[in-house]
């Protein structure tokens, strides 16, 4: 693969991330906060809230991690800096509770109900905007808030405090433009995933088809729930539900990922380091302080154990190596970007990589299609092979010779051999109507050959068969290989040798391979094992077994042998 397609994946990245990040750059703030404080509210048993906090009220800067523990009605107060233009502001208020809100003394619309119980207050939107009426004086302008949070469904250690005065000619705080880029990339991402479905129909899931299904299902729910909040907003109970949501899918994709390229590309995890990899999940989940830190934390820990897997994978280099410079361009952009990368970059870098996984496993899928469609012509035109090698002129017509004269000389033994003989026929029937047939199957189509040919000459022909494990003789095999070589023995050597020296079958494991040895009487003929059989064997395992055979024969000190080797499935 050239350098460009290598790069592609990454430099698109790189595009819509700058994009994104373009049509994010912040809204003017028109006026600075000075000072942000905050004290209990004094409320009255009954009657009506109060417009205005006491004068002895014991303020306190403002800490997000205390405020999140107040349920109770609260004052906030913020004092701003003087407007340079003082017509024409918006504010901005982001906060966890029903609230009142005051500008110098002024109450705007109210968001919710602020209440002295839960049955009292009516929850409040998390995101609010206003605008503010002119301050009629000249100097710094104060907003106060009076607000309760008794709906609170989750406790977090922290909460939303923030206020931002923008100017209502510039642009808004809440902009959909960078969303519209996310959800662009989401799109795309649902394209990809349509168009793998369509290739797959009809197809096994292997390599880890679910994996990678389950994984572009998180990213496209990622920024369906991210942007929930600044494109629909709701009632401030709903955050942390929200919250830990998003973890949970940054969880699932930090588990998904690495699960798929490991089966992807045949990556053998070691048990020991799943272990630490879900253990080091499982302590910045628990022990980490804020949810944007977990979440930056997952991503990076997911991207590094996912770079590693791709280092080790072996083979399939075109694949694994654009998906490797997409990992480490996003594990890169996280210190670049900063904490806004889990407001939107994050989804594009997951948009991309996942669009970029799904198009590759496609292609591979339509790349398997054609070899499977090569592989039933093959199939075909070796099942022909099969049957043309069990009725060949010069075989049968010594057979049938030989059952001439039994048939005036033995006619039981006449009777055996016509038996035998449609045994054969059938079982190479049956054969070659299959791509792979068990090994049992095979070693009782070369006995029954060896009978019919034992039967003609009046002298059995020995078949020994040698197995390690009793689990080794539990695989299958293209049909005939077997049947091939004990063709070749008996061609080469000579029935008559075979008759002296019974062939011998050893199965066992060799290096995490399958292996399968005939031993046969050595034959006189010059070039032995170079002829149709032969061809027809390696035909047979290349259309079975793609690049995971090897055939080899030559001589030994016993004889001849045929060396069949298989990788193991497992």
């Amino acid at each position: 693969m050239t350098t460009t397609k290598i790069l592609a994946a990454p430099a698109v990245l790189v595009l819509v991330i700058a994009a994104w990040l373009l049509a994010s750059s912040p809204a003017p703030v028109v006026q600075q906060v000075l000072s942000a404080e905050m004290a209990p509210a004094a409320m009255p048993v009954s009657g009506g809230l109060p417009q205005q906090p006491a004068q002895d009220l014991d303020w306190q800067a403002l800490d997000a991690g205390v405020l999140a523990g107040w349920r109770d009605p609260h004052w906030l107060r913020w004092r701003l800096s003087a407007p340079a233009n003082d017509a024409g502001r918006l504010l901005h208020l982001s906060l966890r509770a029903a609230s009142q809100p005051y500008w110098n003394g002024q109450p705007l619309a109210a968001n919710g109900a602020v209440g002295r119980s839960k049955a009292e207050e009516q929850p409040g939107l998390i995101d609010i905007v206003r605008v503010l009426p002119p301050s009629g004086h000249a100097g710094a302008d104060e907003l106060i808030v009076l607000a309760s949070s008794q709906h609170q469904w989750l406790r977090m250690g922290s909460t939303d405090a923030a206020v931002q005065i923008v100017s209502v000619e510039g642009p808004s705080v809440l902009r959909p433009a960078p969303w519209l880029i996310v959800f662009f990339a989401a799109g795309a991402l649902a394209a990809a995933g349509l168009y793998f479905l369509a290739v797959q129909r009809g197809q096994p899931r292997a390599h880890g088809a679910a994996l990678l299904l389950a994984l572009g299902a998180v990213g496209l729910a990622l920024p369906v729930v991210e942007g929930w909040r600044p494109l629909l907003g709701y009632a401030y109970p709903w955050h942390g539900l929200r919250m830990f949501a998003l973890l949970a899918l940054h969880v699932a994709a930090a588990l998904l990922l690495p699960a798929y390229l490991a089966r992807s590309f045949d990556v053998e995890v070691p048990i020991s380091a799943r272990i630490v990899y879900l253990a080091t999940l499982a302590a910045v989940v628990a022990f980490l302080p804020s949810f944007d830190g977990r979440g930056a934390a997952v991503l990076l820990l997911s991207l590094l154990a996912s770079a590693r897997l791709l280092w080790r994978a072996q083979g399939e280099h075109e694949q694994r190596r654009p998906i490797l410079v997409l990992m480490l361009a996003g594990a890169l952009s996280m210190p670049v970007v900063g904490r806004t990368f889990l407001d939107g970059p994050y989804f594009l870098l997951l948009a991309v990589l996942m669009g970029f996984l799904l198009l590759c496993h496609a292609e591979r899928l339509r790349t398997l299609d054609r070899h499977n469609a090569r592989l039933r012509e093959e199939r075909a035109q070796l099942a022909l092979q099969l049957l043309q090698r069990g009725i060949q002129p010069h075989w049968l017509m010594n057979t049938l010779t030989c059952l001439q004269e039994l048939i005036e000389q033995a006619p039981s033994r006449a009777s055996r051999l016509v038996e035998s003989l449609a045994e054969q026929f059938d079982r190479l029937r049956e054969s070659s109507r299959h791509a792979l047939v068990p090994l049992a199957d095979e070693l009782a189509l070369c006995r029954n050959h060896l009978d019919i040919v034992g039967q003609a000459l009046g002298q059995p022909i020995g078949f020994e068969v040698d197995a390690d494990d009793i689990d080794d003789m539990d695989f299958l095999l293209p049909p005939g290989v077997l049947h091939a070589q004990v063709e070749n023995a008996l061609t080469h050597a000579g029935a008559s040798a075979c008759t002296q020296q019974p062939l011998r079958l050893r199965v066992h494991r060799e290096n995490g391979r399958r292996v399968l040895e005939l031993h046969s009487p050595r034959g006189h003929a010059a070039h032995r094992g170079q002829g149709t059989g032969s061809r027809y064997i390696q035909a047979s395992l290349a259309a079975a077994f793609p690049d995971r055979w090897h055939f080899a024969q030559g001589a030994d000190d016993a004889g001849w042998c045929g060396r069949i080797e298989l990788a193991c499935a497992s």
